[in-house]
Parts: structure tokens; sequence; C-alpha cells
């Protein structure tokens, strides 16, 4: 009897194993485009890094570089990349590990834990995007924008850590037993 609940629960888990599988790989896949989106404006802007990959954050004097550089169609790339690109690997990345939380650590108190990392990395990373593509794009670089930008990609690097260490911590976390 024992091992037909196993064997009848296995295959009930499977197709949402695949799920997580296929999640894990289009986030790989959106992150890949999305770097190479932005490696290629890198090297258009002269070898300049754009901001969202300055991890420790950044200041006044560099957003007015890569302003003074922006033309616009080098623009409506960079808000291509934002809008599309990496929203979706933010929203992918997110989903992926919460359907990971759910499957390993459902019922369990630390699944909220789990869940919330990622949904605030998405939030963060998307607010992020909003906010340099209304600083790139605008006439006056203030100190106050650029603060703002700086945060919150710094904050960004440090959810994206967090979501990694909770989708380790998430693996390490033992199912629990399911009652019939």
């Amino acid at each position: 009897m024992a091992s037909k609940q196993i064997k009848e629960s296995t295959n009930q888990a499977t197709p949402r194993g695949w799920v997580i599988i296929a999640g894990f790989i289009l986030t790989v896949v959106l992150a890949t485009v999305n770097w190479l989106q932005l490696a290629s404006l890198e090297r258009a802007l002269g070898g300049v890094s754009v901001p969202e990959t300055q991890l420790f954050g950044y200041g006044v004097g560099y957003v007015e570089v890569i302003h003074s550089q922006m033309t616009d169609e080098l623009l409506e790339r960079y808000g291509a990349s934002h809008y599309l690109w990496d929203v979706l690997f933010s929203l992918a990345f997110a989903l992926t590990l919460i359907m990971l939380a759910r499957r390993i650590a459902r019922g369990r108190k630390i699944l909220w834990l789990l869940m919330l990392v990622p949904v605030l990395f998405a939030a963060v990373n998307i607010a992020e995007n909003l906010v340099l593509e209304a600083l790139i794009g605008s006439d006056q670089i203030t100190s106050q924008a650029v603060m703002v930008a700086s945060t919150l990609t710094v904050l960004k690097t440090i959810l994206f850590v967090l979501s990694l260490a909770t989708a380790l911590l998430t693996l390490g976390t033992r199912p629990r037993r399911q009652s019939r």
C-alpha cells in the first residue's frame, strides 16, 4: 500500500518537475539574451558599462558619461533590453524559484520566506529598470535620481544573491511527507 502511494505521488509530481526545469532553462536563456543585449550596448557606448551592471552602485558623474554618449537609437535598444528581456528574466526567475519552493517546502512556515525573496528581487529589478530609463532619458541628471537608481541597483544585487541562497536552502529542505 505504501509503495502504491509513493508511486502515485511520484507520477503526480513529475509534470511539475518538468515545469521547474523548463523555468530554469528559460531563465538562463533570458539572462543570456539580456546580457548579450547589454554587452552590445556597452560596445556601442565605447566600452562604458551600463548602470545595472555596477553591482556596488554609481554616482552622478558616471551617469552623465553614459547620458552624453546615449543616442536615440541606443536609448531605444536600452529600453528594449529593460522592458523585454530583463522583465521577462525577472518574472521567470521569481516564478521558477516560487514553484521550486512550493514543491519542496509546501506546508512549512519557511515557504513564505523562500517565496518572498525572489518576488522582492523581481519587483526591485523592474523598478530599477523604470528608474534607469527615466534617468538616462531625462534632460537633467539629478543627484537624488542617481541615488535612487544606484540604491535600487545595489538592492537588486543583494536580493539576487539572497534569491540564489534561498534556492539552495530550498534544495536543502526535505520535502514534507504527504498524508492521506
